[in-house]
């Protein structure tokens, strides 16, 4: 029996193969003001069955598929410094990995630092309204690109220190917070009967600096009797699982929805 499982472990050393640099055709770290981070890996599989992936960060809402866009079986570990997966790719030709973290940004004070460590060219978008103050290495190509501004990296350990600029939503965020805040004080004061006409008043304000995408997740929330599996709100608005879950994560913050976790999956509840 002992032999047996000594065979097990010795296959599995020699069949799941770490990914190396050769393999790697795309990677990219998508930074938003918020500090959370995408990150995107697409490499070829080279025919092999099994494949050990390095992540940086501690890795959340985990997307793993093939070069046709179809999902992958996968398992997450972790190691002594890191996680890492192990992808069962099985016959696909490429592999895509998309995964969200918050762990490979720190701030103190209003200064952001990313450090990002790749031994292959990697590509890093940086929030428009941001301002570099320091970067360890000068990037290979700077350009921009929609809302971002994309930096070409060579291979390495790199450090980028940045601001955040102020912007007129942000001001805008403000302004409504402090009529939020006008409001409670209005109902400590008001009459019961007037309780439910600044409770109107509170969730109006709150539709107005929401975004357009934020109302469409609380639309499909009220038509579904107020709950709904995150999975099922994906599917009506053909956005991808990783914004979905930034724009979950607001809305749970301004205390629109809550979020509940029923075995693999999340489920959404609209509390307005």
């Amino acid at each position: 029996m002992h032999r047996i499982a000594l065979a097990i472990v010795v296959l599995l050393i020699v069949f799941i193969m770490p990914v190396s640099a050769q393999n790697i055709e795309e990677y990219k770290f998508i930074v938003y003001d918020d500090g959370w981070v995408t990150v995107n890996m697409v490499f070829s599989s080279e025919g092999l069955d099994i494949l050990n992936v390095t992540l940086l960060g501690k890795p959340e809402m985990i997307t793993v598929t093939d070069q046709n866009y179809e999902p992958l079986d996968y398992d997450v570990e972790m190691g002594v410094n890191s996680y890492f997966l192990v992808v069962y790719s099985f016959g696909a030709e490429k592999i895509n990995i998309t995964y969200s973290t918050q762990s490979l940004t720190s701030k103190e004070a209003e200064i952001w630092n990313i450090n990002l460590e790749s031994n292959t060219t990697f590509t890093v978008f940086m929030p428009k309204n941001s301002f570099i103050l320091e970067i360890t290495e000068i990037p290979l190509s700077i350009e921009e690109k929609d809302q971002f501004i994309v930096l070409t990296m060579p291979p390495g350990n790199h450090t980028i220190s940045y601001t955040i600029m102020p912007s007129k939503d942000k001001d805008q965020k403000m302004q409504n917070m402090l009529i939020l805040q006008l409001g409670f004080f209005m109902i400590l004061i008001a009459f019961i009967s007037a309780y439910f006409l600044v409770k109107r008043y509170r969730v109006k304000k709150i539709f107005e600096k929401i975004s357009e995408v934020d109302r469409d997740i609380i639309e499909v929330l009220k038509r579904k009797g107020g709950k709904a599996y995150q999975h099922e709100i994906a599917r009506e608005l053909e956005i991808p699982k990783t914004t979905l879950w930034r724009h979950i994560l607001r809305l749970s913050e301004e205390g629109i929805v809550d979020i509940k976790k029923e075995g693999k999956y999340n489920l959404i509840i609209l509390k307005i």
